[in-house]
């Protein structure tokens, strides 16, 4: 009797519950807001944060397999680049407006800021979701999932100056910008109390021997 009142109960259930219809989720319109300026959409979602160049021009990624660059004041695009797999990798310029991304294709790919014209690729041995780093020196950094991490040496001296240029804004992901006047920050020094970010000197402990 159990197992056939047990498969009534479960029947009823599921016949009391097949009429019932999922709430429908009201659309949000984002033109009511006050601060809504535009919106772009791509050919899927993505995970790549947007980068921002010297002359305002948007860069980010898609799902699709595209990097997009997007007119910050009027939200139109101004081209697209198609790799070859999808672009989760956030995008990194340089000063000379070469834009630096990495794709699902196992590729870094560099891009003219300008055109969305390839300037080089190069292929690493597997996915490349990281988010390349330009160094002041104009050196290029990228990791893979082959377990590697690559260098290379490039034009690009440093960071545009942008007030995004990248994600954490400088080499060292710090977030602040580095101003014109002012020099790269520097490892602290532990053994100079006056250097900044320095290790206090521990006070002497007593001592509690007996003499």
């Amino acid at each position: 009797m159990k197992p056939t009142f047990i498969a009534l109960l479960a029947l009823c259930l599921c016949l009391g519950g097949c009429g019932k219809k999922e709430p429908v989720k009201p659309k949000v319109d984002p033109t009511k807001h006050k601060r809504f300026l535009w919106e772009f959409e791509t050919g899927q979602g993505g995970y790549s944060s947007p980068a921002i160049g010297p002359d305002g021009t948007v860069y980010v990624g898609s799902r699709d397999g595209k990097l997009y660059a997007i007119n910050t004041k009027s939200g139109g695009k101004l081209w697209e680049f198609e790799t070859g797999g999808s672009v989760f990798s956030s995008p990194a310029i340089g000063p000379d407006g070469t834009v630096y991304v990495g794709s699902w294709d196992d590729k870094l790919y560099a891009i003219n800021g300008k055109t969305g014209v390839k300037l080089w690729e190069f292929e690493t041995g597997g996915v490349v979701r990281s988010s390349p780093a330009i160094g002041t020196g104009g050196i290029l950094y990228v990791g893979s999932s082959d377990k590697k991490l690559y260098a290379f040496r490039t034009d690009s001296k440093g960071l545009a100056k942008s007030p995004w240029p990248m994600r954490g804004q400088n080499p060292q992901h710090t977030g602040r910008a580095i101003g014109s006047g002012s020099s790269e920050p520097t490892e602290p020094n532990p053994t100079n109390p006056d250097s900044p970010g320095a290790i206090p000197a521990l006070p002497a402990q007593p001592n509690n021997s007996k003499q």
